[in-house]
């Protein structure tokens, strides 16, 4: 009679397994790590108009690009994990490998050596651009939360295609439209056939609101304000964006009303909702992608 080990003892082995495998690959642990931080200091010194953060009118840029290097991140280190692995786990399989086992230590190697990523890139930006330590938190927060979402997505994709160029060709797919409609190009300048004939007053093409980067990008602009211990410390362009709202205004704040966030109350709400929403893209595809590996991969 065969007796299957537990299924924390499966995740324990390929946990270690998997770290074990990572660590090997020192070269591209060292590129991966060095880019984080160049990355964010190409970035910092680009939407730095103003040594002091008040007054920097590019910070709200940086915000947005911030994010999409997360996603970068994120995709960049799953997106072929599955598919290099593919005879592996199929021989491994009849030793009984756990399903869950392989894919929960894969996606908790790539979020542990995701998060250095993050950190590091968070870190060398808030120095150049004078972040206070509770936005630099909630910054790092929603940007790993994005980032754990891409990881997630990458490995769905891996496990979906057949090989490593049709992977290839699916990033930037994956990447572009979420610059597009992410939420730093105004949305109400956009041409009304994407709004595909919602309202007339809506300010959000029903596409773009599918966009994981729309809600972390909502979060740590209206974040950024609720975070900040005193009116001096918010961003003037911040201010600008969270403070009023109007057809065609900032992301999906579609309330008539004006809005001051100086009491954190409608910020606090607003980037709570939009953390919630995050949650639930972050488990719906992993969900998407443990059942598509297993139905392609794991019982191919």
């Amino acid at each position: 009679m065969t007796i299957h080990n537990p299924l924390l003892t499966q995740i324990k082995y390929q946990l270690q397994r998997q770290l074990k495998i990572k660590l090997n690959e020192s070269f591209n642990l060292i590129v991966s790590f060095v880019i984080a931080p160049l990355l964010a200091l190409l970035t910092a010194l680009i939407f730095r108009s103003d040594a002091e953060l008040t007054y920097n009118d590019s910070y709200a840029s940086f915000l947005f690009f911030m994010l999409i290097s997360g996603i970068f991140f994120g995709l960049l280190s799953s997106v072929f994990e599955i598919i290099k692995d593919k005879s592996v786990i199929q021989r491994e399989r009849l030793g009984r490998i756990s399903s869950i086992g392989y894919f929960s230590a894969k996606y908790i190697t790539l979020a542990l050596f995701g998060l250095i990523q993050v950190v590091l890139f968070n870190v060398v930006s808030a120095w150049l651009l004078n972040i206070a330590i509770p936005v630099f938190l909630f910054n790092t927060f929603v940007m790993y939360l994005l980032l754990l979402i891409s990881i997630a997505v990458g490995l769905w994709v891996s496990a979906l295609v057949s090989t490593t160029l049709m992977a290839s060709n699916l990033i930037p797919i994956l990447i572009i439209p979420q610059i597009l409609l992410g939420g730093l190009i105004p949305y109400s300048g956009m041409d009304r056939l994407l709004f595909m004939g919602a309202d007339e007053e809506a300010s959000v093409p029903p596409i773009a609101r599918i966009i994981p980067v729309k809600y972390a990008y909502e979060a740590v602009v209206t974040g950024n304000v609720a975070f900040s211990s005193s009116v001096e410390e918010i961003n003037d362009k911040i201010s600008e964006m969270v403070g009023f709202s109007e057809s065609g205004g900032f992301m999906s704040l579609d309330a008539p009303e004006t809005f001051w966030c100086s009491d954190s109350g409608f910020c606090s709400l607003m980037w709570s909702f939009d953390i919630i929403v995050l949650v639930f893209y972050l488990l719906m595809t992993l969900l998407l992608g443990y059942f598509t590996f297993k139905r392609r991969i794991y019982d191919a």
